[in-house]
């Protein structure tokens, strides 16, 4: 026999509202209650009828994603796996776009059929000004997590202090007697990388250490193909190299597979630093110190807030920009 909401409540020892209001995503619950109900959901194995939700709220009870960014790269495929749970936590589902397949036409038409309630933009989607400018003119929920720039004082966002994560990394390199460090960068065209490679510099300045261009290394895309290449660029370029600064994980370990093939030890000879803390970065062999963003985090922040946004259109705009923390590992040593 299906598990009812009645049956949950009693589980739980709460009110059968209280129950409503957790599966439906509402606010007005304390966090130990709906820790409580949750806990009873998992345990009966509760299935809400999302049919019978919908047509009772008149919404899709769907959250759609618009993402940019290669799912196949760990990064997207980490943020999208955290955006799914909160929004199975909150009650709702998650519809993913794609971005090059029309995604305009496809995100209108979503919502135009009721199929989703509102949209989380990444950075690349949110770059998409026609999309943009047409999710306005809806009034469609949206937010963008780590927004690149050109938007209006409404629109909502959570990202990190990519410029102080960087700066941050390069300064723990510069403090253990590192002064040629090389850099990899990805595209300019993302303001998260012209912020990580402004980080870098403005750690060198500030130790008075010149910054030689012949240790940055910009290319594109930013994954492991970028960090390999890069890194042979700059051992071959830089005969005193003795660091390697990444604008990302996937980027470090192309360096580290590159270092490794150039008969150089990692850190011994040469040091590397990565960005993100994805989930491989303390994996990989020696495990990589890096600068962690808090991925789970931006993704609670991003889907309680347009949930927010899609029960109340008159929602205040959030704009969070949240700290980054250097996780030290195997890849560094002291000069």
């Amino acid at each position: 026999m299906a598990v009812t909401m009645e049956r949950v409540a009693k589980h739980a020892g709460v009110s059968l509202k209280t129950v409503s209001r957790v599966v439906n995503g509402e606010d007005n619950v304390t966090q130990e209650t709906r820790e409580k109900v949750l806990h009873a959901i998992t345990e009966l194995e509760y299935v809400p009828n999302l049919a019978a939700r919908r047509l009772s709220r008149g919404k899709a009870m769907t959250i759609g994603v618009v993402l940019g960014w290669p799912l196949a790269s760990t990064y997207s495929s980490t943020m999208v796996d955290f955006i799914q749970t909160e929004c199975t936590n909150s009650g709702y589902n998650l519809a993913l776009f794609s971005k090059g397949k029309d995604e305009l036409n496809q995100v209108v038409q979503a919502y135009q059929g009721k199929q989703i309630d509102g949209v989380i933009l990444d950075t690349i989607a949110g770059k998409n000004a026609d999309l943009r400018k047409q999710l306005d003119s809806m009034q469609v929920p949206y937010l963008v997590i780590h927004p690149n720039s050109g938007y209006n004082d409404n629109t909502s966002y959570v990202t990190i202090n990519d410029d102080g994560g960087a700066k941050a990394a390069v300064k723990y390199l510069i403090d253990i007697g590192h002064t040629s460090i090389g850099c990899l960068i990805g595209g300019l065209e993302r303001i998260q990388n012209v912020a990580r490679l402004n980080g870098y510099r403005e750690a060198l300045l500030e130790a008075g250490i010149p910054g030689k261009e012949s240790l940055v290394y910009l290319n594109d895309p930013s994954d492991f193909s970028l960090g390999h290449s890069g890194a042979l660029h700059l051992i071959s370029n830089n005969n005193d190299l003795t660091a390697i600064f990444c604008c990302n994980d996937e980027v470090a370990m192309g360096a580290m597979s590159a270092i490794w093939q150039a008969g150089r030890k990692i850190p011994d000879d040469i040091s590397v630093v990565g960005f993100d803390d994805i989930r491989y970065a303390a994996m990989v062999i020696p495990p990589l110190t890096t600068i962690r963003q808090p991925i789970e985090q931006i993704a609670k922040l991003a889907v309680n807030h347009l949930i927010k946004m899609i029960n109340d259109p008159s929602a205040a705009q959030m704009r969070i920009v949240l700290p980054t923390q250097l996780v030290v590992r195997e890849t560094c040593k002291p000069i």
